[in-house]
């Protein structure tokens, strides 16, 4: 499914409370327009519920009993939301509408990486029928933007303002072990909106657990323009620094960038790097990291099977 093809649904409120230029409120408006827009046969799903476990979202969601993104709120504490996704979308089955509704798990990489870790792992070993979504903002973004698993090497948060000395936690990779039917990555960049929308209502029309591992500019946290997420997110695909790719069913696929960059063409234009940018040596390995973790997916999309 392509962008034209997308009914676009008024879903997202703007008096949402994330902060301008947030790449996780246009991931937000993508992803409910995809979801919610009519199939070729005229069907449609409704979203029965949106968990979001502690994160920006749980602030920017609504408040007072209003939700601003256009349908059923669930919050959760941070370790939580795998399972109580699970828990609905088990209630849905039992109530004869799991054909017709759909569970999202909105959660962070501070929810999905670290915290709730146990707990989406579990979900994704007994096959949860939900979609679930990592907003990747590599920080805990609501809480200042502290050091998580998924901050990349070298970056520079509240709790490692020198940069951060230990590896990126590699989520595809624990996806990978748990064997679940699909796992894809996404970004809204400039030339990345037909991969983003076919990745999404491919996930959403899917059974069984889905995780989209998508990657959200935070101006805050990442020190950069609020103008900036579609060219930041353009540029992680183009230097390699966020591959795209799709696993269907244990086959992995590589979207390769239409153009290639060294990775210092995305580091440059945030503060949160400049540990890297002022040290040849740190900038040296940063590249290394990245041109390695692409021949790896290379060899993995080689062989057919990554599981």
């Amino acid at each position: 499914m392509k962008p034209k093809e997308i009914t676009v649904q008024p879903l997202l409120d703007s008096r949402h409370g994330l902060c301008p230029g947030c790449g996780a409120a246009m991931a937000m408006a993508h992803v409910l327009s995809i979801v919610t827009s009519p199939l070729p046969s005229g069907k449609t799903k409704r979203i029965r519920s949106a968990v979001i476990p502690a994160s920006c979202w749980s602030i920017g969601s609504g408040w007072g009993g209003t939700s601003f993104i256009g349908t059923n709120l669930v919050n959760t504490p941070f370790i939580a939301g795998a399972t109580v996704g699970e828990g609905i979308s088990i209630m849905s089955e039992r109530n004869g509408l799991a054909d017709d509704e759909l569970t999202i798990v909105w959660a962070g990489d501070g929810a999905s990486f670290d915290i709730g870790l146990g707990l989406l792992s579990g979900a994704a070993i007994r096959n949860a029928d939900i979609l679930y979504v990592i907003n990747d903002n590599q920080t805990y973004g609501n809480t200042g933007a502290q050091e998580s698993g998924a901050t990349p090497e070298g970056a520079k948060t509240q709790t490692s303002p020198k940069g951060k000395t230990v590896h990126q936690k590699d989520i595809l990779e624990i996806m990978l072990a748990h064997n679940i039917p699909y796992f894809a990555s996404l970004a809204l960049g400039v030339t990345t909106l037909d991969d983003f929308y076919a990745k999404v209502r491919k996930a959403a029309d899917m059974k069984g657990f889905r995780c989209l591992h998508v990657l959200s500019v935070c101006p805050p946290g990442w020190k950069c323009d609020t103008a900036s997420a579609p060219e930041l997110a353009q540029l992680a695909v183009e230097t390699r620094v966020f591959p795209l790719v799709e696993v269907v069913n244990g086959h992995l696929r590589l979207t390769r960038p239409k153009r290639e960059k060294p990775a210092e063409e995305f580091l440059k234009y945030q503060k949160r790097f400049s540990p890297v940018l002022d040290s040849p040596e740190a900038l040296k390995e940063f590249q290394e990291r990245v041109d390695k973790r692409w021949r790896h997916l290379s060899d993995l999309e080689k062989l057919g099977d990554a599981v």
